[in-house]
């Protein structure tokens, strides 16, 4: 029987970019359907409060993703001044919508980032979409429409709703049987589960 794993992911996040493939790898070894649902409150429209960086904790986190890029020759480019300035998440979430809408989701997930975390670019120059969209072989103006409509929005802002009730607060976040596994670390867990090493 095919299992549901929904995937809470963020373009805005180095782990959400590490973790892709190996995301994509469950869908190829087990009988799982991926829903993938682009999740961010900024692009929502959501203001949160925002925590004070503790440096400890940011130094950790260059150490660790860059460790983990190294050791599966992953290409790494945090964008400058990250993360005090971050770029928008905006038109590249809600564009994942589209991307489902039009059954290129997997090469806009890679693509998107790839050309954010991978290379550093900037998502919201008018080179990263024209490129992108010429890339995935679909009409620029058609998209960047309907990315910008109403309907799309509130989808964003539905799919944050859903996220925030299912108890949501990092990324990558996958939710199986309504259990949340939280942090790139638990997809070794996850493989374990479905293979039936571990009892779920």
């Amino acid at each position: 029987m095919t299992i549901s794993i929904e995937v809470y992911y963020s373009f805005q996040s180095p782990y959400s970019y590490l973790a892709i493939d190996a995301i994509y790898e469950l869908e190829r070894k087990f009988d799982v359907e991926l829903l993938w649902q682009p999740f961010s409150a900024r692009a929502s429209g959501h203001q949160t409060p925002s925590a004070p960086l503790i440096p400890e904790k940011l130094s950790y986190l260059f150490e660790d993703t860059r460790r983990y890029a190294k050791e599966r020759g992953i290409p790494l480019v945090f964008p400058e001044g990250w993360p005090e300035n971050e770029f928008d998440p905006g038109r590249v979430t809600r564009g994942a919508l589209v991307a489902a809408d039009m059954d290129v989701l997997k090469e806009y997930n890679y693509k998107v980032f790839h050309k954010w975390w991978g290379l550093g670019e900037n998502p919201n120059d008018e080179a990263f979409m024209n490129e992108l969209c010429d890339e995935l072989d679909i009409d620029l103006g058609d998209f960047l429409s309907k990315v910008s409509s109403s309907d799309t929005r509130e989808r964003v802002k539905g799919v944050y709703k859903r996220g925030k009730k299912m108890g949501v607060f990092d990324t990558p976040t996958l939710v199986i049987d309504g259990e949340r596994l939280v942090g790139i670390d638990k997809l070794i867990y996850l493989e374990q589960r479905l293979k039936g090493e571990i009892p779920g």
